[in-house]
């Protein structure tokens, strides 16, 4: 399940990007398919609080600068995807 604040913000996102669509590539994933999707052991997916997204149109770097801008705490950066999540404290990376 999706934690709720994890939701909210990316509808916040969704409109401060300009109602864009925004694509959820993975959000909540289950212990076994974190795993074979390659993710990290204490990975927020875990949890419901992140998602790995993507918007039409738009370069994942300019993602991320909404993202951090509307309280996005976690940021990953990969060549066609960004990783977003709502941990307590900042961390920023490239994949």
């Amino acid at each position: 399940m999706l934690d709720i604040c994890l939701v909210d913000l990316l509808e916040i996102l969704r409109r401060r990007i300009g109602n864009r669509p925004i694509i959820i590539n993975s959000g909540y994933r289950c212990p076994d398919y974190n795993t074979k999707a390659g993710g990290v052991p204490a990975s927020y997916h875990l949890y419901g609080m992140a998602a790995d997204i993507r918007v039409p149109g738009m370069a994942p770097a300019e993602v991320i600068k909404y993202a951090l801008d509307v309280g996005f705490l976690g940021l990953g950066l990969y060549p066609t995807f960004c990783h977003l999540d709502i941990r307590h404290t900042f961390y920023r990376w490239e994949g």
